[in-house]
């Protein structure tokens, strides 16, 4: 069970993933390597990510705050 439990969490997606998926597409975008016809898919999915990091930094900030005002 244990092992399991380890499993389900190394497959959980973390804030650096999420990171390195923008960085993949910045790299990706530099290379020339996304067509034209690409890019409104690509930058929707860039656009959830960096959504997804402003949460995430957010939530982390609020709950500093909340431990402070306790």
């Amino acid at each position: 069970m244990e092992q399991l439990m380890k499993n389900i969490d190394e497959q959980n997606l973390l804030i650096g993933d999420y990171q390195t998926m923008i960085k993949i597409i910045q790299a990706s975008l530099q290379r020339g390597a996304i067509q034209a016809n690409e890019c409104e898919t690509v930058g929707r999915l860039y656009n959830k990510l960096t959504f997804m990091i402003e949460k995430q930094n957010k939530e982390n900030e609020n709950a500093r705050l909340s431990e402070t005002n306790n």
